[in-house]
């Protein structure tokens, strides 16, 4: 019997809440691959009219993006209000009530940052608006694992998958560590404009090694051997050698997934909570890859190399719950054979 009642329509909540944001992530891909990000250049208007009475005739071309980008947007701000009552309602747990406020709030922050985006017409806040996505997509995700029944009654783990469980929360903590690296170099390279900035896979300009020094001669050498319409004529060097890191970081990313799904596999997988998102996430990685050549092979279609943000996004947040169940699993784990009391004699065990 559990310890506690479990609070579902909260959980359900924070699943749908979770559910809506990888959607998000994917239209907020779209924007930046259709260039749409200013095709509505008021805030919170919708070239004049309330956001919810814009009519739909005039939703063409990059204005569709970016609006059903912001209704989507206010969907989910929606959704937190609706968490933030029922928790208040229905929980009696102080942290659960914190928590709640702050998703809101980050909701509110985040928007905020994509109107101000607009209204100063800066790339930057692009940039921090689109990590600020992936930063609570992890943080919605932590609370549907919070509200979960695994967190108020973990599984009792036996000793030997107690401490594998204890050694795989580095690793998974390391591996999230990576993939945020990469995804904000992925935000830093698609928004300068650097997706195509190397037009050929796996080599970089029939090399390993992108060139050093870009010169007239390097880009009419680049137009005549990749054609004029990656506009190479006007490629630098940092668009050049920050799409190159976003390789090595595919590279190190898939290094890390794989350490990490491989450890579970072996070790956990017994522990469903653990092994199903592991076993994911190894499902993800090559999806994941086939996508980025695509987007490179194909010329950057906007439709693949958004969902290639948007698997990135899926890749993130699976480490980062198998990080926090992790926690769960051994943050009150005791011996599921036996345990020990102290007697004059000695620490003997006692069998139940």
């Amino acid at each position: 019997m559990p310890s506690k009642p479990f609070n579902a329509k909260l959980h359900l909540l924070a699943l749908a809440t979770a559910v809506a944001t990888f959607p998000l992530i994917y239209l907020g891909g779209l924007v930046t691959s259709h260039h749409a990000g200013m095709s509505v250049p008021d805030w919170p208007n919708t070239w004049g009219y309330n956001m919810f009475t814009f009519p739909p005739s005039k939703w063409v071309g990059g204005i569709f993006y970016e609006h059903t980008h912001r209704l989507l947007a206010s969907l989910i701000g929606l959704l937190a209000i609706a968490i933030v009552i029922v928790a208040y309602r229905t929980d009696r747990r102080r942290w659960v009530r914190y928590n709640a406020i702050a998703i809101l709030l980050a909701v509110a922050a985040q928007g905020t940052l994509g109107g101000l985006r607009v209204v100063l017409d800066e790339l930057d806040l692009a940039i921090v608006h689109a990590c600020a996505a992936q930063i609570f997509f992890c943080y919605i995700a932590t609370f549907c694992v919070m509200t979960s029944r695994l967190w108020r009654d973990p599984p009792r783990l036996d000793d030997r998958q107690s401490a594998a469980a204890r050694r795989i929360f580095p690793l998974a903590a390391a591996t999230v560590a990576v993939v945020v690296v990469q995804l904000v170099i992925a935000a830093i390279m698609r928004h300068k404009n650097a997706g195509l900035a190397i037009p050929d896979f796996p080599a970089s300009f029939g090399k390993i090694l992108p060139p050093l020094v870009i010169d007239d001669a390097f880009r009419q050498q680049a137009i005549h051997r990749y054609g004029v319409e990656l506009d190479l004529n006007r490629v630098t060097a940092f668009q050049i050698w920050i799409h190159f890191a976003h390789r090595v970081g595919a590279l190190l990313v898939s290094i890390a997934v794989v350490w990490l799904g491989a450890a579970i596999l072996r070790r956990l997988r017994r522990v469903q909570p653990l092994a199903r998102p592991a076993a994911a996430l190894l499902a993800l990685l090559p999806i994941q890859l086939i996508l980025g050549m695509m987007t490179i092979w194909q010329r950057k279609p906007a439709d693949v190399a958004s969902l290639h943000v948007a698997v990135g996004s899926l890749i993130l947040v699976t480490a980062w719950v198998i990080a926090v169940r992790c926690y769960a699993l051994t943050r009150t784990a005791r011996p599921a054979d036996f345990s020990r009391q102290v007697s004059p004699q000695g620490v003997e065990p006692v069998f139940s």
